[in-house]
């Protein structure tokens, strides 16, 4: 296509087309504006913004998607033909009377008098066709018109597919076709696992869109604990721990998210709606220079030398099929002049016909089955348009991908004594490999590298020794490489909030109501509506626990008590090992110059403690607690 036949014109485009227009254009002086079809619409009709979206939300008691919803049906509406557009009219009507949609008044004229070429809109919604009409000096431009049949391939599952198009992209690379103009098209989110591992395995570069949110990352989880009506002091916060230029992105992003609610002085009013913005915004992936690029199929612009490979062309994957589950239903649509899903539906099974006839190198592929289920050929499939080729695999690209193959068939073959036909052919150029030799014994960690990890000092306690002896691995997991983040939950933060109360209810002046109530509110917890009827139940407990405490104590001989002792032992000086224990109640009496004690450990829990464990390293807390006490030089003899 000859983008300089376009020069002192107006192009309008499918939204995702304007970056590859803009690249064929950017060696070239051209006088040449493009439109997209959602720029179009905003400007024939009118624009919105955030304080549209909050005034609908707040007005009609809706969640921001619904809000979002309603305003974007009004493009769509005419005449009133039930309660839906009814209620459409009502809605634009409040909107327009408190000024919250947004008018060119000079655009319909403008685009309706100029020079204008419609690019590859020819079965674009009647709702945008409308709009054509209007428009004096229009033309509709194909962009493909090459009719020549192209590649099909017939694989078994997708992992067949993904084999064969990193074969095919290998030998282009080997043949000098530069890696840039190679485009992988329909890869959906159950496919992008497969896509990145099988590009990684034949070492092919790959630029991907991420499909991961921002949402899980550091900095929101920074922003969102700092979230204040100020978010002056969010952003800060997020600032003050930016580490490399990814977390720079990030917090531009949310910066940019923030600013859009400028109407709003008092931030904590509009949470939801920056929180809803934060879930939509995705990573931002390491552009690659030169790499294979993944596009959507229907609406990238190809050039003649771009190598395009179809995957994934079964029923479902592509064409995505509409449904007739809109706000206005098809019914509705047919009668106010806009397609339906019907017509959408047809629509683009032209359009991906007439891009198959139009890309000069195209391959195709498909699946006979997936997990689940038989696949068939997607609704688009025209016998005129393709040579069908069965699935082969080429054995020169991958090391790794051989190797997996070849492990595989082996396995078929032990398992179920089934040959396959690679077989024969990766055995006798892979001899050396150790099939099934994988043994799991554990086989040590070395003792130096142990050491200078920990820094030379290890700290015990019952809990971690407790963990060991369950499971050593969990304990390395855990202690060792901490990968168990620790959270705050309902559990513990009830078990501290007894444990703080009943190491303060035996002092002279202790006030029950009083203290709990101050233990409570320490804790920076959000305390849900059950969690805080089962507090409620704590609490009356707890009160009960105490009396019978008192109680108890008129029948004890041991006066002398101490409370919430943090003690630690050093067992070793070599690697300084030290053994910690926090100790909830010590009760102690001097009899005949020695010290007896007992030692108490509240549990809130139902702990089951046997004794008959403890050669076994387990349910060792008392005994553990009394090795301590005995050593820490708290009391003598």
């Amino acid at each position: 296509m000859d983008i300089s036949s376009f020069n002192n014109k107006i192009i309008i485009v499918n939204d995702s087309m304007k970056p590859s227009l803009l690249e064929l254009m950017s060696n070239k002086l051209l006088n040449i504006k493009i439109i997209t079809l959602s720029e179009l619409k905003r400007n024939y009709y009118f624009d919105y913004d955030k304080e549209t979206i909050y005034y609908v939300s707040n007005k009609y008691d809706v969640c921001y998607e619904v809000a979002e919803t309603y305003i974007n049906n009004l493009y769509y509406f005419g005449d009133v033909i039930d309660d839906k557009t009814k209620f459409l009219e009502s809605l634009k009507n409040d909107l327009d009377e408190n000024g919250l949609l947004y008018y060119n008044e000079l655009f319909k004229s403008y685009i309706e008098n100029s020079d204008v070429i419609l690019l590859d809109l020819e079965y674009t919604d009647k709702f945008y066709r409308n709009i054509f009409d209007n428009i004096n000096n229009k033309e509709y431009v194909s962009i493909y018109n090459n009719s020549s049949v192209k590649e099909l391939y017939k694989c078994n599952n997708i992992l067949e597919e993904l084999s064969l198009v990193c074969s095919k992209i290998c030998s282009l690379i080997k043949d000098g076709v530069d890696i840039n103009r190679i485009k992988l098209c329909n890869v959906s989110e159950d496919n992008y696992y497969n896509v990145v591992r099988f590009f990684n395995m034949f070492n092919i570069p790959l630029n991907i869109k991420s499909i991961s949110s921002i949402n899980g990352t550091a900095l929101v989880k920074i922003f969102k604990d700092n979230y204040d009506s100020d978010l002056s002091i969010s952003l800060n916060k997020v600032y003050e721990n930016i580490n490399n230029t990814d977390d720079e992105v990030i917090y531009k992003q949310l910066v940019n998210i923030v600013n859009e609610y400028a109407f709003i002085d008092d931030k904590l009013v509009v949470k939801d709606f920056i929180y809803e913005d934060i879930s939509n915004v995705l990573k931002k992936n390491t552009v690659l220079e030169n790499a294979v690029r993944v596009v959507d199929f229907t609406k990238e612009l190809f050039s003649e030398d771009d190598y395009v490979f179809l995957i994934n062309y079964n029923e479902g994957a592509i064409p995505i099929s509409r449904r007739d589950d809109d706000y206005l239903s098809d019914k509705t649509k047919s009668l106010i002049g806009i397609s339906t899903s019907y017509e959408l539906n047809n629509n683009e099974i032209e359009i991906i016909k007439n891009r198959i006839r139009g890309i000069n190198n195209l391959t195709v592929s498909y699946s006979l089955y997936n997990l689940n289920s038989v696949l068939y050929l997607s609704p688009s499939y025209d016998k005129d348009l393709f040579i069908e080729k069965e699935y082969s695999c080429d054995y020169t690209n991958s090391n790794l991908y051989n190797t997996l193959e070849l492990v595989k068939s082996m396995d078929e073959y032990n398992k179920f004594n089934s040959i396959s036909s690679n077989l024969g052919i990766l055995s006798n150029h892979y001899k050396d490999l150790k099939y099934s030799s994988y043994s799991n014994k554990y086989t040590g960690i070395d003792k130096k590298e142990l050491y200078d990890f920990l820094g030379k000092k290890l700290s015990l306690s019952y809990t971690k020794v407790n963990s060991y002896y369950e499971c050593s691995f969990k304990y390395y997991l855990d202690y060792i490489l901490k990968l168990n983040k620790y959270e705050d939950s309902f559990d513990s933060v009830i078990g501290s909030i007894s444990h703080k109360v009943l190491s303060l209810c035996f002092n002279d002046e202790f006030d029950f109501e009083k203290c709990f109530k101050e233990t409570v509110d320490s804790f920076d917890y959000g305390y849900s509506n059950m969690e805080l009827f089962f507090l409620n139940k704590l609490k009356n407990e707890l009160k009960l626990t105490i009396d019978a405490i008192n109680t108890q104590l008129e029948y004890m001989s041991f006066h002398n008590f101490m409370y919430e002792q943090n003690v630690v032992i050093k067992v070793s000086d070599d690697v300084n090992v030290t053994f910690t224990g926090y100790l909830d109640k010590v009760m102690f009496e001097e009899y005949n110059g020695c010290n007896l004690v007992v030692i108490v450990d509240y549990k809130t829990g139902n702990t089951s403690v046997d004794i008959n464990n403890t050669p076994y390293g387990l349910s060792m807390q008392l005994p553990i607690y009394m090795y301590l006490i005995k050593n820490s030089g708290l009391l003598k003899n």
